[in-house]
């Protein structure tokens, strides 16, 4: 099988997508950083009280709105969120999502499910690991620069 054809056939409800934590709208900007040190996450989905997604909360918010102002670690995550990011189904298309990412420079995208619901979030990660489980050999064994070459032998 090509990549194309993965690309178009295989749905990012296949994909790990479990690389996230979620949080209710009104939740301390404090704790959220808690559960990101804690959980080892990259992006926060803040859900409204019904389970919708409202926003999402991601290490570039922290970077930009966040770390040089202390005074904001005790607002609400409501303040410095992005609201109503772009999301994608489960059923849709990883070349889909791929597309997405690069076109917004966006390392998460929230996946819901049919009815609405946060059904996890894509990251960059996960697309790495779909792109090397179906061609490890040519991933694996690719250097940095394959343009490259070595005039010297490497160590001692």
């Amino acid at each position: 099988m090509s990549i194309e054809t993965d690309l178009q056939e295989e749905s990012v409800g296949h994909l790990d997508l479990s690389a996230y934590a979620s949080v209710r709208k009104g939740t301390v900007i404090r704790d959220v950083l808690d559960i990101m040190r804690n959980q080892r996450v990259s992006a926060v989905l803040v859900e409204d009280e019904s389970g919708k997604l409202a926003g999402i909360f991601t290490q570039r918010d922290v970077l930009n709105k966040v770390v040089e102002a202390p005074a904001t670690w005790n607002e609400i995550v409501d303040t410095a969120m992005t609201p109503a990011p772009e999301s994608l189904g489960s059923e849709e298309p990883v070349g889909h999502a791929l597309r997405l990412m690069n076109a917004g420079h966006y390392r998460n995208v929230p996946i819901l499910s049919a009815d609405g619901s946060v059904a996890g979030n894509l990251s960059q990660h996960a697309i790495i690991q779909f792109l090397t489980d179906r061609f490890p050999t040519v991933i694996y064994n690719l250097p940095p620069d394959p343009e490259i070459i070595a005039r010297t032998r490497e160590g001692a």
